[in-house]
């Protein structure tokens, strides 16, 4: 037998019924004196749950205890000292094996942490390259490599271009910097779940709309009919209605907010003609058909292009005279113009046509940068993600539908989503999430997880009812600079039903 604390063959042996250990009865008693449990396992131990071992030596009585200055009471104070150094060693032994562990794992963390900081160092800097690269590309015009296609040699620009080239490019600069610095975050934890919710629904008295625009900054709706009518409503105030006209009595094909006279005033695009602020300003179309698409500037509010139907687009400056409004022209296309969307940094601008095609061009001059191929025929909506990278596009054809991410970089697919009769989406500012809706009348959420790289499965849905109507737009209310987007991840979009009414919807995580 030896004892566990001192490692010696005890003289009057006890064994502790919480770890079985066998100890000198002296010594555990002291240990138990100061901690109070067993020195094995640190459980709660007293003196008096020590059990005694019986020995087959004859137990000897020892003489009674001799004065201090004898060579006997000597040796038992060294004995006694002795003891007491072993209990240390032993208590500094644990403490040591205890503190070794404890580093063993922080420098694991500390390991762990460095190889993320190095990732995420790694994973910036390649960004940041390949966002000045593009920029560069865009500036001076040059294809952007993608599917090994140039589409400079189609440049069906008619008219000599007359737009500001020198403030579009010092505005690409500002908004590059600017998308640069802000770098909208999903904050949300992967784990955690997401589910949609319906929070408000209004009616609107309009039964035959044409055309909405919504103003993410402002939460401005500008509702256009049939009628000609155009209304304008506020989100903060849903119910009231801040304005409504009707400058001519004609269908509304598109509605947008350009700059006049310093003011945000709605431009309303008629077959014929164009009217901003009520006949403040009156211009004739210069298209054959009427203008399915006005793509304003994100930073020049008074540059605006002008998709049509007779497969031409247009440049125009609302701040100009009526005749020197207009800056450039394109030829016809020979692919009919289906959908449109400009780049967030307002240097070039997509065209998604009827030939399963995106054609990229140059806002200053109307030529094609470069063509991408998507996945079917029909391209019906396209949408720069606020990233700078990133292209979404919705394509059909008679029996499918597939939502495309483009990485404009690289220029390949990254992710696909199938879907059945998908009619439409949204992407949030940070392009963490993306919101697409079918023709049932289901809507579904998407995600992308940042460490893997890749867009989840669809993860939340939401069903309308069949009294709410079907649904015929989506639009995002959220934007980037919310302060509620910032602090709490607070995502809202709404969907425009057939039966003129407006339902409100947000995120809720768990």
């Amino acid at each position: 037998m030896i004892c566990s604390i001192s490692g010696e063959v005890p003289t009057d042996p006890v064994v502790s019924p919480k770890s079985g250990a066998i100890f000198e009865r002296k010594n555990i008693v002291n240990y138990i004196s100061t901690s109070g449990t067993d020195p094995i396992n640190d459980e709660p131990l007293t003196e008096a749950e020590l059990v005694s071992i019986s020995t087959s030596i004859p137990t000897i009585v020892p003489p009674k205890l001799p004065s201090a200055t004898s060579i006997p009471s000597l040796l038992s104070t060294f004995q006694n000292e002795w003891d007491a150094i072993a209990l240390e060693v032993f208590s500094l032994r644990k403490q040591l094996f205890k503190a070794r562990e404890e580093l063993s794992a922080a420098l694991y963390h500390h390991d762990a942490a460095v190889r993320v900081a190095a990732n995420a160092i790694r994973e910036r800097d390649e960004a940041k390259a390949a966002l000045e690269q593009l920029s560069i590309a865009i500036g001076n015009g040059s294809t952007l490599n993608i599917n090994g296609e140039n589409g400079s040699q189609n440049n069906p620009t008619s008219v000599s271009s007359k737009a500001p080239v020198e403030d579009i490019n010092n505005a690409r600069d500002e908004l590059f910097k600017l998308h640069k610095s802000q770098k909208p975050t999903f904050s949300v934890k992967p784990d955690q779940q997401v589910s949609i919710i319906s929070k408000n629904s209004f009616n609107y008295p309009f039964k035959k709309i044409s055309t909405l625009h919504f103003d993410p900054s402002t939460k401005d709706i500008f509702i256009g009919t049939t009628s000609g009518t155009v209304a304008k409503y506020n989100l903060k105030i849903p119910q009231e209605q801040l304005s409504k006209y009707t400058p001519a009595k004609t269908t509304i094909t598109s509605i947008n907010t350009v700059s006049l006279e310093q003011n945000s005033e709605p431009i309303l695009a008629y077959k014929s003609k164009f009217i901003i602020d009520n006949n403040k300003k009156s211009f004739p179309n210069n298209h054959s058909a009427k203008v399915s698409h006005i793509l304003v500037h994100p930073s020049l509010k008074n540059l605006y292009i002008t998709l049509s139907e007779d497969n031409t687009w247009s440049l125009h400056d609302s701040e100009k005279e009526t005749t020197e409004s207009l800056l450039y022209s394109s030829s016809k296309f020979p692919n009919g113009i289906i959908s449109g969307d400009i780049h967030v940094d307002g240097a070039i601008f997509g065209i998604g046509n009827d030939e399963g095609k995106v054609q990229i061009l140059d806002v200053a001059d109307g030529k094609v940068i470069s063509e991408i191929d998507v996945g079917l025929k029909i391209v019906s909506h396209i949408k720069f993600a606020l990233n700078g990278y990133w292209l979404v596009s919705l394509s059909k054809d008679d029996d499918s539908s597939v939502i495309e991410i483009i990485d404009l970089r690289k220029g390949v697919v990254s992710h696909t989503f199938e879907g059945d009769n998908l009619q439409g989406f949204i992407i949030d500012p940070s392009s963490s999430v993306l919101i697409s809706y079918n023709e049932e009348n289901k809507i579904q959420l998407y995600r992308y997880i940042k460490k893997t790289k890749s867009w989840s499965k669809a993860i939340a849905e939401y069903s309308l009812k069949e009294e709410d109507g079907n649904i015929t737009q989506i639009e995002l209310i959220t934007d980037a600079e919310d302060e509620s987007f910032k602090e709490n991840n607070e995502i809202k979009f709404f969907v425009l039903t057939d039966k003129s009414s407006i339902i409100e919807f947000e995120l809720s995580y768990n």
